[in-house]
């Protein structure tokens, strides 16, 4: 009986200490390493003249150009009056994406610039996308 409880205690500390590598740490792991590349059509939207509290958008196409998933992390815009959308899920080594950009002019005048920062799985984490526009009253 007591040899029993001894096969079971080591069966235990076994797989106590193999199990603190689970397979889901390896593969995220293997995600954080794997850098791909990203191709935007353009990084830069000018929207012109508008008016003051209109609210206007663009969109952002690119291209996965790497070998692995393009993993948008967050798409982060530079101020309240910026709003996004953007895909949540990997998009694989040859397709396409877009990221919706809003731009609420309410409260703002004359020449706005507003930067945003999409990070992902790229070279450098981050990339800038900017918009501007000449809010007239």
């Amino acid at each position: 009986m007591l040899s029993r409880f001894k096969n079971i205690i080591s069966v235990a500390l076994l797989c106590l200490f193999c199990g603190c590598n689970t397979s889901s740490d390896k593969q995220q792991k293997q995600v954080v390493n794997n850098i791909t590349e990203v191709a935007f059509e353009k990084s830069v939207h000018a929207f012109g003249k508008i008016k003051l509290g209109e609210t206007v958008g663009c969109y952002f196409s690119f291209t996965n150009t790497g070998k692995y998933p393009l993993i948008i992390n967050k798409v982060k815009p530079g101020c309240g009056c910026t709003t996004v959308n953007y895909p949540k899920q990997p998009i694989l080594p040859g397709n396409n994406g877009e990221i919706e950009v809003r731009f609420n002019s309410k409260g703002f005048s004359g020449r706005q610039y507003k930067v945003i920062q999409v990070h992902t799985n790229i070279e450098g984490k981050m990339k800038e996308l900017v918009i501007s526009a000449n809010v007239i009253n």
